[in-house]
């Protein structure tokens, strides 16, 4: 039940991390400089939540180091692309390949190489989440170059999860959640500074306002990605992912509906279908 009521408690961090994703925006715009900037501020956040919660304690493995920088380079192409994808494609679309690339691809890595078990209430869940995220689709863009950002994002989004039940379970010696998570953290930082410095010749600074933002964001996504972390080292994949997917967008519409935010009833109706979904894979 505890590792359960994680994974309860990090839907519902990520949820409120949109919230500050979006005042950013709102204050910086949403260019690569902006993206960059955003990212960079973040993982340092990040960096040092992560630092205190392992005691500054650092286990630099090779096995750590190098799934940590292959879950880097996922994410800053994953930046990148949806970027482009933002230019070209639809918003909503660009949201359910995102999605369900974040639960697809772990659900099946777990299926198909960790032996976890495929019953008919997983099978039912997934059902119902791909309904429940096509329920939110509009009409896309009809650009060629749009397909390519899809499937690029599907893939790249997915890869933080499969990457995560990699490092989790393997048999080689490597860092625990939090260790792990400074070093992601780290690698991302650098990735973004240098991108920076090539592009613009400077790190921008924010404002104190976009500071506490992004600070904000970096708290809840880490906090919320270690307590995946934790709990992935006992829960299959495959429960962990759909649940995860279906509890963000329940959650997201709750805080919608508390900030007075108009949904449609294609919307309710998703939510619900989400929440069904959620509630049969924790059986």
């Amino acid at each position: 039940m505890l590792y359960y009521t994680l994974i309860i408690i990090s839907t519902v961090l990520f949820s409120l991390q949109f919230f500050f994703n979006q005042r950013f925006q709102q204050e910086n715009g949403t260019d690569i400089k902006a993206t960059l900037t955003f990212s960079f501020y973040k993982s340092i956040v990040a960096l040092i939540i992560m630092l205190i919660i392992s005691g500054f304690s650092v286990n630099l493995s090779p096995f750590s180091l190098a799934m940590a920088l292959i879950y880097s380079v996922s994410g800053f192409l994953m930046t990148y692309f949806s970027l482009k994808a933002f230019s070209v494609a639809n918003l909503s679309v660009y949201s359910v390949f995102s999605m369900l690339g974040g639960m697809i691809l772990p659900f099946f890595l777990g299926v198909a190489f960790y032996d976890e078990e495929l019953n008919l209430f997983k099978i039912i869940c997934c059902f119902l989440i791909v309904c429940s995220i096509l329920l939110n689709i509009k009409s896309g863009s009809k650009d060629k170059k749009a397909v390519f950002y899809y499937m690029a994002v599907f893939v790249l989004n997915g890869m933080a999860g499969v990457i995560s039940k990699i490092h989790q379970s393997s048999a080689l010696p490597h860092a625990n959640s939090s260790e792990f998570m400074a070093q992601t953290s780290l690698i991302s930082a650098v990735i973004c500074g240098i991108w920076l410095l090539i592009s613009y010749r400077k790190i921008p600074l924010v404002s104190p306002k976009s500071f506490l933002y992004v600070s904000g964001s970096g708290l809840f996504n880490g906090v919320g990605n270690l307590f995946l972390l934790i709990s992935l080292a006992v829960l299959p994949a495959s429960v962990q992912y759909p649940l995860v997917t279906g509890g963000v967008m329940v959650f997201s519409a709750v805080i919608s509906t508390v900030r007075k935010e108009k949904l449609t009833k294609r919307e309710y109706l998703a939510t619900a279908v989400a929440f069904l979904a959620s509630v049969l894979i924790a059986l």
